[in-house]
């Protein structure tokens, strides 16, 4: 199953055609023999991110929220649990992400 492109967009809506030639062309790449495969189906969504697309940590309403880790999220996700963690417990602020007061 690809995963997603790289094309950065607010317009919700159906697959476009660059996405799936962006993807089909990696798909390719990776093994000719796929050339034959079947697309029985496609699908969209969006990425919450900032406009820097950097994460950032933000109090609001007393409570800390750590986000737009985007597409690395799951690998991003530990690191920035144990600053969140860290922050918490002793103020210490380290600078993967970037520091926003709402």
């Amino acid at each position: 199953m690809p995963g997603a492109t790289m094309i950065e967009s607010d317009r919700p809506g159906p697959v476009t055609l660059r996405s799936i030639r962006e993807l089909m062309s990696a798909v390719f790449a990776l093994h000719p023999a796929l050339a034959g495969a079947e697309v029985p189906e496609t699908g969209s969504g969006s990425l919450p991110a900032f406009a820097d697309n950097l994460p950032q940590r933000q109090w609001y309403r007393g409570v800390l929220h750590a986000n737009g880790l985007v597409r690395h999220g799951f690998l991003l996700a530990p690191a920035v649990a144990v600053m969140a963690a860290d922050h918490l417990l002793t103020g210490a602020c380290r600078k993967l992400l970037k520091e926003e007061t709402a």
